[in-house]
């Protein structure tokens, strides 16, 4: 038969009891064996049989029970979790509320949705400690909910962390108002709450104005920086605000926004210790701690001066400008493309100088080395000379290898 999926009890005499229990996909005396969700088999609702000593005669009713022993119970030939009818067998009084529903996610939204509501009543009341507590628990029930998709789950998150990132924002917490506005807007693009606390956040956080905000801004709500298998899980965002905070305490404005990076162990970290968290990762994946650019630095005009006569050696080579002249004699290449060609082709070309000191493999260790190099090139007379000769090796403007 089609069950009801969950069955949520609160207010039980014995603590223990409380809570919600989901159905397993085992039967017992014709009806579903419901499980406790946090506590597991130990604590079980079940439809059992009793027959009468005298009379042989069989009933049923169902039982709550810790350890097979019986807790409440409610007598009914209903295969269905009564609501209504509990008795006192084992446990303490009061006996429990009883409350059945159809689907699991039906239990956690509206969990969610009363949440939402008192964090709303604590925002009108002023007591922001509060609201951002309410809003967090809707959050958390949505997380339990087991739903990752669909309208009714993407507009209560949505909602939910738009709220709590307005309230991030007036506790002076610009980093999670910003994480927050960002998930909410990964989910509701149109979501306009979340797009006016994005940009006071970036404010906050130092960008120097909104029209900067705004470009850096734009990646957001297209599905790529939120993790889309589970969208509650927040670290990616973090990371993704993070390196955005970082580029505004460097004054770096005018650099592209940062790119997401997506960690499956987020996943299974979830809950931990950020102390903990961070010390596993730095362990199994280093990797993703580096700058996307990678970490290398030309650290003065000198060392600008000694990569670059390194890269004539390989501008100059043949292999280079016979790739160069079969890469400007195709036919049919647009300049764009042309120009995105070329900046692949440079990159792999310094790979063996650019790796070893640190920077990124491809288009973004080129990037970060040539940003580093314009300060040289605007106040060193030697470097500027030797940008013009590499120039006129690779046949285009420094500046445009930069993505």
């Amino acid at each position: 038969g089609s069950w009801p999926q969950a069955i949520e009890i609160t207010g039980a005499g014995c603590a223990e009891a409380n809570g919600v229990y989901r159905a397993s996909d085992r039967l017992y005396c014709e009806a579903p064996i419901y499980e406790h969700l946090d506590a597991g088999p130990d604590l079980k609702i079940t439809r059992e049989p009793h027959t009468n000593a005298k009379t042989g005669v069989t009933k049923h009713g169902w039982l709550l029970g810790h350890r097979k022993s019986p807790l409440y119970g409610a007598q009914t030939e209903s295969l269905v979790v009564p609501s209504s009818g509990w008795k006192k067998f084992g446990g303490e009084t009061p006996v429990p509320t009883v409350k059945v529903h159809a689907q699991l996610a039906d239990l956690f939204f509206a969990r969610a949705d009363d949440a939402k509501a008192a964090g709303d009543s604590a925002t009108e009341r002023g007591d922001l400690p509060a609201a951002l507590e309410a809003f967090s628990a809707g959050v958390d029930a949505l997380k339990r909910s087991g739903e990752r998709f669909g309208d009714a789950f993407r507009s209560r998150a949505a909602l939910l962390l738009a709220r709590r990132a307005g309230c991030n924002l007036k506790l002076e917490d610009p980093r999670a108002a910003m994480r927050d506005a960002v998930a909410a807007l990964e989910m509701v693009r149109s979501l306009a709450s979340a797009e006016t606390t994005a940009l006071e956040a970036a404010r906050a956080l130092g960008c120097r104005d909104d029209a900067t905000a705004q470009r850096l801004l734009e990646p957001v709500g297209a599905g790529k920086i939120l993790d889309s298998g589970a969208p509650l899980v927040l670290r990616c965002v973090e990371r993704w605000v993070r390196d955005l905070a970082d580029m505004f305490e460097a004054e770096d404005f005018d650099s592209p926004p940062p790119e997401p990076r997506h960690m499956p162990a987020d996943r299974y970290l979830e809950g931990m210790d950020e102390k903990v968290r961070e010390e596993i990762l730095q362990k199994h994946l280093p990797e993703y701690f580096a700058p996307p650019g990678g970490t290398g630095i030309v650290k003065d005009a000198q060392e600008c001066l000694s990569l670059m006569k390194r890269w004539e050696e390989v501008l100059s080579g043949q292999d280079f400008q016979q790739r160069r002249k079969e890469l400007w004699n195709r036919q049919g290449l647009s300049f764009p493309r042309l120009l995105q060609e070329t900046r692949t082709l440079v990159a792999e070309s310094l790979a063996d100088t650019l790796e070893p000191m640190g920077f990124a493999p491809g288009q973004p260790g080129l990037t970060r080395v040539v940003r580093q190099m314009q300060v040289y090139w605007s106040s060193d007379r030697a470097c500027a000379n030797k940008a013009l000769d590499l120039e006129e090796l690779a046949e285009v403007s420094l500046a445009d290898l930069m993505e």
